[in-house]
């Protein structure tokens, strides 16, 4: 079986919208066109051709997972489409599951029909720093913004962190050279900050997860003696942690808007329990009575919802009952699941539930033979978990267009190990 690199003018062109789509949506809309439309056209001249169809990598598990990927959101937009019909909602907001369902139709045509295009080695590099880059711009936009972001912090926050999830496991790819994975470390140790910066609690999931994912790497003899655990490598981690404590102490703003955001936090909590009139027009309060006032209707119509007008009109309605300015501006329950089963029933919930089944059935399938795609889509599905708690992220163009992207890059670095092989 024969691979073929990518164009290396669009590979460029990609990789240069990929680093810059902190900067402003469009550019990273224009990653998604630029990925997803490649991808299509892969798969149109293949169906144009159907004796090549038969060449398709049928025991492959990356084509198997690229297939699980693409069955998911096929159900996920299909559930959610028929409560959406029924009661006649705005076509415009979804979509993120138009954006996710077309970029799994690429992923599947990349890497299950030939010419089957994949990543060279020297396009992974080019990859691996186009997201570093990316970080980099990041930490800039935070630093200089702070919760000011291109879009909305937390949708914006969160998109970012897919990008760390992608580069994060590529540090420990033995495959590729030392050098290049350590200036990736430092990018991710900064990209981390510039989520930090954004202030966005929904995305603060991040810090957890890293943190989880470098103690499991050191502790995994297997893994992490080869890649991590040399004496050099060692001290240059040091050298990471003391420059971390270094920048802590030159500009201590994200330590201190992290500890002030999670004490604030805590406050509106306890502010809730005692006073919830007041706690309504605070942040986390605002939420936790939502979400209260959420599954009181839901308890009186399960099956299919309110449809998506008349869920903001109730928000409205609860924020004028309890004088809560902050509640009557709001669009959604400020809960991606909570959102979904009061807009649009219980199918709505099981559209949420299936893609997230479906990403966490294709990192199971790529775990062995692709550890490195698999522990991106882990943690790809982590924050898209995590931060879906407390924000309606699907509701954003930009958000949707990175999780796609995301996830199919995550595809095509594990269809790139097979070419290598």
């Amino acid at each position: 079986m024969s691979f073929r690199p990518f164009p290396s003018i669009l590979a460029v062109i990609f990789a240069l919208t990929l680093a810059f789509a902190p900067l402003n949506p469009k550019i990273g809309g224009l990653a998604w066109v630029i990925y997803a439309g490649f991808g299509c056209w892969v798969g149109l001249q293949c169906l144009a051709k159907p004796q090549s169809l038969e060449l398709d990598r049928e025991f492959s598990p990356v084509n198997h997972a690229a297939r699980i990927w693409l069955i998911a959101c096929v159900m996920a937009t299909l559930l959610r489409v028929i409560p959406h019909a029924f009661w006649q909602d705005d076509w415009g907001k979804r979509h993120a599951e138009a954006r996710l369902l077309i970029g799994a139709l690429a992923a599947a045509a990349l890497v299950k029909w030939p010419p089957f295009f994949s990543l060279s080695l020297k396009q992974r590099h080019f990859l691996g720093h186009s997201l570093a880059f990316a970080c980099l711009v990041g930490i800039w936009v935070t630093s200089t913004m702070g919760r000011n972001t291109p879009t909305h912090p937390i949708a914006w926050a969160v998109a970012l962190s897919f990008l760390i999830c992608i580069l994060a496991p590529m540090t420990l790819d033995a495959s590729i050279d030392h050098k290049p994975r350590k200036i990736w470390l430092i990018a991710v140790s900064l990209g981390l900050l510039g989520v930090l910066l954004s202030q966005s609690r929904g995305a603060y999931g991040l810090l957890l997860l890293l943190v989880f994912a470098g103690f499991t790497a050191f502790s995994n003899r297997n893994l992490g003696r080869p890649v991590l655990m040399s004496r050099s490598s060692l001290l240059f981690c040091i050298a990471i942690f003391g420059f971390l404590l270094l920048l802590s102490w030159l500009d201590p703003r994200w330590l201190y808007k992290l500890l002030h955001r999670l004490s604030e936090a805590w406050g509106e909590v306890s502010m809730s329990s005692v006073n919830m009139s007041e706690a309504a027009n605070t942040s986390v309060g605002s939420r936790l009575y939502l979400w209260g006032k959420s599954l009181d209707a839901i308890e009186l119509h399960p099956w299919v919802g309110y449809g998506k007008e008349n869920t903001v009109a109730m928000i409205r309605a609860w924020g004028v009952e309890i004088n809560s300015a902050q509640i009557q501006q709001l669009g959604h329950l400020h809960n991606e699941f909570l959102d979904a089963w009061t807009s649009h029933g219980l199918l709505g919930l099981l559209s949420l539930v299936v893609l997230m089944i479906g990403l966490g059935l294709a990192a199971k399938t790529l775990w062995v033979p692709h550890p490195v795609a698999a522990k991106a889509l882990v943690g790809i599905l982590f924050m898209h978990f995590t931060a879906g708690l407390s924000n309606v992220n699907m509701a954003h163009n930009y958000y949707g267009a990175l999780l796609s992207l995301s996830v199919g890059l995550a595809l095509l670095l594990a269809a790139s190990e097979d070419a290598q092989r």
